[in-house]
């Protein structure tokens, strides 16, 4: 359990989902593990690359994303473990007034048929096992586990993890978009500044879709289906495969302005 959620009691819906930093020095460009992890940071990326939100923050709160502005505010100003340490409290469940406790009267049953807590018939005649058993077979199923993909679409924080997600999707997602606006925008930049022979050859030379599958790390060539495939016939699959990714960045940068992410 993180410092912060100790200190101040914040519960979420999968409890393996909110990101942990550990007690060494934070590093933006090098995050750790249990940051990357979350959904919430790829959350505060994603939203990083939205250009209504950016215009928003620029304008210091005018704009399309006025009212989320308010509560996140200027994500530019600051690391990711800044901003988590002071907005963590938007993507917690609101706090419930239910407790384990052994109800000594009806007063203090718990409603029925409610999807937040169940009242339990406990025989303190039965084993410590068969306990545990039944215990795992009544209640437990009914708890969501924290696991990657969990859906989580029950929350009722201001602010939630949607749908069913996956790191490894968002990560990627999140690395071929910024490479390829990085390389078509730099491009763009040169032939705008400048008509020289040079910058018309590098526009020329600009990274396909298939160089930047190679960049990202996004290795076609090990999948099983490409074992025997020839170089031409895997730079078609890369290709497939990085504009599905960048598709999912569009749509992720979409559902970071709204109040649920990744929808």
């Amino acid at each position: 359990m993180s410092e912060q959620r100790r200190k101040k009691g914040l519960h979420y819906f999968s409890t393996l989902s909110y990101p942990t930093f550990g007690r060494g020095a934070y590093s933006e460009e090098n995050p750790p593990t249990t940051v990357i992890n979350s959904p919430y940071y790829w959350w505060f990326k994603f939203l990083q690359l939205n250009e209504d939100y950016k215009k928003t923050a620029q304008a210091k709160g005018k704009g399309k994303c006025s009212e989320l502005y308010k509560d996140f505010g200027d994500i530019y100003k600051v690391n990711f473990k800044e901003w988590w340490r002071n907005k963590a409290h938007l993507f917690a469940e609101p706090r419930k007034n239910y407790t384990m406790h052994i109800a000594n009267n009806a007063d203090e049953l718990a409603p029925y048929n409610s999807d937040e807590v169940v009242n339990l018939v406990v025989p303190l005649n039965f084993s410590q096992r068969s306990l545990k058993k039944y215990f795992t077979q009544l209640i437990l199923k009914r708890v969501p586990k924290g696991k990657k993909g969990i859906n989580v679409d029950a929350s009722s924080a201001k602010y939630k993890i949607s749908g069913r997600w996956r790191i490894d999707a968002l990560e990627m997602a999140y690395k071929v978009y910024v490479e390829r606006k990085t390389n078509i925008e730099g491009d763009e930049f040169a032939s705008k500044t400048s008509k020289t022979k040079e910058n018309i050859k590098m526009k020329r030379y600009k990274l396909t879709w298939a160089d930047i599958a190679k960049k990202v790390g996004l290795n076609i060539a090990n999948t099983k289906a490409m074992q025997y495939a020839d170089e031409a016939e895997r730079r078609r699959n890369a290709t497939i495969v990085v504009k599905r990714h960048y598709s999912r960045a569009e749509s992720y940068i979409k559902s970071s302005i709204t109040k649920a992410f990744p929808h």
